[in-house]
C-alpha cells in the first residue's frame, strides 16, 4: 500500500511538472485580420491590403504593450493603475491614459535643473 501511494504521488508531481513546463512555453497566437471585408466588395480602392492591416495591428499591439510598461512603472496607487489598465484594454489611445502619463512623468532635465535641497 505504501508503494502505491508513493507511486501515485510521484505520478501527480510528474504530471504537474509537465503541465507547468508546457504552460510556460506557450507560443504567441498569430495575428488575424479579416481577408475580405464588406468595404472591399464595394470600394476596393479604399481598403488597405491584408499585409498592411496586419502591420498596423502589430504596431497598435506594440504601442499598447509599451503603454502598459509605462503604467507599471508610474508612482500611482494600485487602484488607479488597475483602472488605467482596464481603460487601456477598452480604448488604447485614451485621453485619460495620455494625461496621466504626462502628469506623472518626471523628465531628466527637470530633475537636473531643480536639485532637491
Amino acid at each position: 500500500m505504501k508503494k502505491t501511494t508513493i507511486w501515485a504521488k510521484s505520478l501527480v508531481v510528474f504530471v504537474g511538472g509537465i503541465f507547468m513546463a508546457t504552460a510556460q512555453s506557450k507560443a504567441d497566437k498569430p495575428i488575424k485580420v479579416q481577408k475580405r471585408t464588406l468595404m472591399d466588395k464595394f470600394e476596393p480602392d479604399l481598403v488597405k491590403p491584408v499585409d498592411e492591416r496586419i502591420a498596423l495591428k502589430e504596431k497598435r499591439i506594440a504601442s499598447q504593450q509599451q503603454t502598459k510598461k509605462i503604467l507599471d512603472t508610474l508612482n500611482i496607487s494600485d487602484r488607479k493603475r488597475r483602472r488605467l489598465m482596464r481603460e487601456l484594454r477598452r480604448s488604447p489611445f485614451s485621453e485619460r491614459i495620455q494625461k496621466t502619463i504626462l502628469a506623472e512623468t518626471e523628465f531628466e532635465d527637470e530633475i537636473d535643473n531643480n536639485p532637491k535641497k
